[in-house]
C-alpha cells in the first residue's frame, strides 16, 4: 500500500493505486523521486510516481509529508532517499517490474551534497533498483517544483 493524499500536477486527489493499476503497461516506464525544502521552521519533503512514455511524455502524481524537519543535510538526503525506496518497494510489489529512483544529489563535487553521493547511491542501488541523479533526475526534479 502507498500511503499519503496523491494528486496530478494539476492539484486534483487521485487514488494513486487505481492509477498505478491503470499505467502498468508496459507503454510506461516507471520512476520515483523526492526532493524537500526547509522554509524558515517549516519542513516539506514531496515525493513523486512517474510514468514515462519515452518520446510521448510522462504522467505524474505526487504527495506532500511534513515530517519532523532532519537536523543536517545528511539527515535530510537520508530522509528523500528512504521515502523514494519505500514508495519504490510498494511500487514494485504491486507492479511486479523495475524501476528507476531519482535521487536529488549532485555528482559534481563542487556541491555539498556530493560528499553523500556514493552513499544515497549505494542505498538505492543496494536496494535492487537502478538510480538516477542530477542532472537526469527528473522525477527528483518534479518533486522540487511542488516543496515551496
Amino acid at each position: 500500500m502507498i500511503e499519503g493524499r496523491w494528486k496530478t500536477l494539476s492539484g486534483v486527489e487521485v487514488d494513486i493505486e487505481e492509477k498505478i493499476k491503470k499505467f502498468n503497461t508496459e507503454q510506461y516506464n516507471l520512476h520515483v523521486g523526492s526532493d524537500s525544502c526547509l522554509n524558515g521552521e517549516k519542513f516539506r519533503l514531496i515525493s513523486t510516481i512517474c510514468f514515462r512514455d519515452p518520446g510521448h511524455g510522462v504522467i505524474v502524481f505526487w504527495r506532500a509529508k511534513k515530517p519532523e524537519t532532519p537536523t543536517s543535510l545528511h539527515k535530510r538526503l537520508q530522509l528523500e532517499v528512504l521515502d523514494s525506496i519505500q514508495i519504490a518497494s510498494s511500487l514494485q510489489e504491486i507492479c511486479g517490474r523495475d524501476l528507476t529512483v531519482h535521487v536529488d544529489i549532485n555528482p559534481d563535487d563542487r556541491f555539498e551534497s556530493n560528499k553523500f553521493y556514493d552513499e544515497m547511491v549505494g542505498m538505492v542501488k543496494g536496494c535492487g533498483f537502478k538510480c538516477i541523479t542530477k542532472p537526469d533526475a527528473f522525477a527528483a526534479a518534479i518533486a522540487d517544483m511542488y516543496t515551496r
